[in-house]
């Protein structure tokens, strides 16, 4: 096949190397080309009107050789930026480039790349700090939490606090009827959570059965209301073959002090549920408060 002007001219448009090697050939040839224009006119030779186009066409080859390839590789510089922009806050890299040369492959396929690199990155993200079985945050997850929660209720001087429950005689639950039916509770239960939480509080699951409520903005009796309310469903739950009653929680409520660190407010949390369970199970006890019964 014979190459026609417009198969050349589409060779070179997507190809950076053919381009510069275009530019840069009209660049350095602009003087002889206008030196040949100039005596084809029948102008004269006289030597100081030469030399002026020799050096006109020359400066004007110059900037426009340079001032071409800057255009060519100006995408880099954007590519570049958006790629530290990344690096620096995670910011998307939204960049598609229209051309077809080296370096629109290049920088399209960086953007592509990292695009499907953050994806993958966000869902291993959320894989590590999420807990599977019932959707809620694992205690990675509370842990990084928790402490972003404290600094901002110390800082706008707000009440901050924890709820610590577990689902009584879960073990029970197991053995009696299996692995299935104490997963299905786990489920239930993560969804009653999710359901109904504000959409500022924070719920993870941090242990077999046990579960965590961090509570911004909250007084430890709104706390204990809240808790109180959880308790009230999670009894109503009827999952095959246990019936209403037989998923029941124990919860312990604590208020923090902006001196607490997150292990002194799981330990008191953690202590007011233990004597919810020394005291029947199935209800809330605050920290310092007499335990509520049903």
């Amino acid at each position: 096949m014979i190459p026609t002007p417009s198969m050349a001219l589409r060779a070179v448009r997507g190809s950076l190397v053919a381009k510069i090697f275009a530019v840069c050939f009209l660049a350095i040839h602009l003087p002889l080309i206008a030196m040949i224009a100039y005596l084809g006119s029948g102008f004269s030779t006289n030597p100081g009107e030469v030399l002026t186009i020799l050096l006109a066409a020359t400066l004007i080859g110059t900037i426009t050789c340079l001032s071409t390839l800057w255009w060519f590789i100006r995408p880099l510089r954007g590519l570049a930026r958006a790629v530290q922009q990344y690096q620096a806050d995670g910011t998307p890299v939204r960049l598609r480039l229209a051309q077809s040369d080296e370096i629109g492959v290049v920088a399209n396929t960086v953007a592509t790349t990292i695009a499907e690199l953050d994806s993958v990155m966000r869902k291993l993200r959320q894989q590590a700090t999420t807990d599977q079985l019932t959707g809620l945050g694992n205690r990675r997850w509370l842990t990084e939490r928790i402490a972003i929660e404290q600094t901002r209720a110390e800082r706008e001087k707000a009440p901050i606090s924890v709820v610590l429950f577990d689902l009584d005689h879960f073990k029970n639950i197991n053995d009696s009827h299996g692995h299935d039916v104490g997963d299905k509770v786990l489920m239930a239960v993560g969804e009653v959570i999710r359901d109904n939480l504000r959409r500022y509080d924070l719920a993870a699951r941090i242990g077999g059965e046990e579960f965590c409520l961090v509570l911004p903005k909250t007084r430890a009796n709104e706390a204990a209301a809240i808790a109180e309310r959880f308790r009230a469903q999670f009894e109503k739950l009827w999952i095959e073959p246990l019936r209403p009653g037989r998923v029941t929680a124990s919860f312990g409520v604590y208020e923090a002090t902006p001196a607490d660190s997150m292990q002194a407010m799981l330990l008191q949390a953690d202590r007011a549920l233990y004597r919810a369970k020394e005291t029947g199970r199935n209800r809330v006890q605050s920290a310092g408060w007499p335990a509520e019964s049903r």
